[in-house]
């Protein structure tokens, strides 16, 4: 009766297999070993630029439906391993492969390590199973580590989107720049979706691919490309990774659109966006977004010249509209709409109690995550340890029926974990971030008049959007009239303390955040 021998070789990089050593080495090892114990070489199976975390890998698998086919012949078959390395990287992962093995009667063997059915050549190849664990999971740890750490620096370490490309540089070593055509295609896209002339995802995404064809593009840009086109941050020269808590910041690269740009294509892409013309004005800010409440059409305004000189007016634009040719003094029309938010401008004492409250909800939030976390940890904990209790199980017992029994508890238990980790609570903010957001929007609540003066059109269009629910309607003659508030605005001033026309304390105090808080939890 032959010795079968079947020669299994893996290495984990695409250098390696370029390279060509890690493969060949090991094979070599692999036969010499064979020819020095009488075995017959039958097969040799690969696995290149695969982890040996992974246990499903193709290679091993054709090597186990190798094994399965030839069960039953009566010769002895070997599975020559170079290195425990080579074999798995993971202990659950080595006795797992190593049963499987074992169950299709073979035999593993190393050209390095000689394996003994002995509880102390158990607890050596345990040893050596878990050092491999910890040296593949400390390499881990090294690279992202050098990945983290080239964040930090301003450097994207990750595959890079079509727009962008990576280029050696004497001082950067790698660092993105534009790829072209795709970068002048999406800064002209990008541009024109954030001033509303391409008006949705899907007219980005033709208006990319008609583009595609000039430049004799073949490959087409999907639905979900375009998407991510439009959020794709490093367009801005730009970058964050809220996976390993990277806020945003200045990337070394050079952007190819701005980062306000970028921010107000967000807020299109939120459903936030109010029109914006490309022939917005500062000498008229309300123009592309007041619209006439006798024709539903959005008004305009320009200088008329007159006798002394030129006269800054609001009128409907629709020529139709009974109104069409009456004109409203820059000056009133402006003067209406400030009066408009001083009225509907919650008190300053609600505001800063609403704040108060929503802090509170905030940190209760975070006290039961943290306990939720807590929990949850210790669950994680205790399934892990289950899982180490069966995965030692599996290599000491040599009956089918168990390790199959065994096997399935594994499973059942890894599925417990996946569950378990998805169900730990993620804060995307911190105490800091959390701040400075909750301290800007209410400092806009408080003071929407000042802020609606700024010189930055981003400024007007965040009060416009923080106010009001709908869009603002004007008529000849009431006015703007009463408008539909924003539902945080409508919140806080139906607050009881409103009716009493200002915040008392005590009991008024208690009464006014068991409102808000009721609305903010829900």
């Amino acid at each position: 009766m032959k010795t079968r021998a079947y020669i299994y070789c893996r290495v984990s990089s695409q250098r390696q297999v370029d390279e060509g050593h890690g493969l060949q080495g090991q094979e070599k090892r692999c036969r010499d070993y064979a020819r020095a114990q009488g075995y017959t070489v039958v097969k040799v199976f690969k696995d290149e630029a695969v982890s040996g975390g992974i246990i499903d890998r193709e290679g091993m698998q054709t090597l186990l439906d190798e094994l399965e086919h030839h069960k039953n012949v009566p010769d002895e078959s070997i599975v020559l391993i170079d290195d425990i390395k080579r074999f798995a990287r993971d202990i659950q992962g080595h006795f797992t492969l190593k049963t499987a093995i074992y169950t299709r009667n073979a035999r593993l063997e190393s050209s390095s390590h000689r394996f003994e059915d002995t509880p102390e050549g158990k607890f050596v190849e345990t040893v050596l199973a878990g050092a491999a664990e910890l040296e593949r999971n400390q390499n881990k740890r090294q690279v992202v580590n050098r990945m983290k750490a080239r964040l930090e620096n301003g450097y994207w370490p990750f595959c890079m989107p079509l727009g962008l490309i990576n280029k050696k540089d004497p001082i950067h070593g790698k660092i993105l720049v534009s790829r072209e055509p795709y970068a002048a295609i999406y800064k002209e896209g990008i541009k024109k979706f954030c001033d509303g002339v391409i008006p949705t995802i899907d007219d980005f995404q033709t208006f990319c691919n008609e583009k595609y064809k000039e430049h004799g593009i073949v490959h087409r840009m999907s639905h979900s490309t375009a998407t991510a086109t439009l959020k794709e941050i490093l367009y801005t020269g730009w970058l964050e990774y809220s996976k390993w808590s990277i806020p945003r910041i200045k990337a070394k690269h050079e952007g190819f659109i701005s980062i306000e740009t970028y921010g107000a294509v967000q807020e299109r892409l939120l459903g936030r966006a109010k029109p914006h013309r490309k022939d917005y004005s500062l000498d008229f800010p309300l123009r592309p977004l007041v619209f006439c409440d006798t024709c539903g059409v959005p008004m305009t305004g320009s200088y008329h010249t007159g006798r002394s000189g030129k006269y800054a007016h609001y009128f409907c634009r629709n020529r139709k509209c009974q109104f069409g040719n009456k004109n409203i003094p820059k000056d009133t029309f402006e003067k209406q709409f400030k009066e408009l938010l001083s009225q509907v401008k919650p008190v300053d004492e609600l505001v800063d109690l609403t704040k108060d409250v929503l802090l509170e909800v905030w940190n209760n939030r975070l006290e039961i995550n943290s306990l939720q976390k807590t929990n949850t940890e210790n669950e994680l904990k205790k399934v892990n340890n289950e899982i180490d209790r069966y995965v030692e199980r599996v290599g000491k017992t040599k009956d089918e029926i168990l390790v199959a029994v065994y096997e399935a508890k594994i499973k059942k238990l890894e599925k417990k974990k996946e569950e378990l980790e998805k169900q730990l609570p993620r804060n995307p903010y911190t105490d800091q971030s959390f701040g400075t957001a909750l301290e800007k929007v209410f400092g806009a609540i408080k003071n929407p008049v000042s802020i609606w003066q700024s010189d930055d059109y981003n400024d007007k269009r965040t009060i416009l959007f923080m106010y009001f629910e709908d869009q603002l309607r004007y008529n000849y003659e009431t006015g703007f009239g009463t408008a539909t508030l924003a539902y945080p605005i409508e919140l806080i001033n139906k607050n009881p303390a409103v009716k009493r026309g200002s915040v008392e304390m005590s009991s008024s105090e208690l009464e006014s955040k068991n409102f808000a808080k009721k609305h903010l939890q829900a």
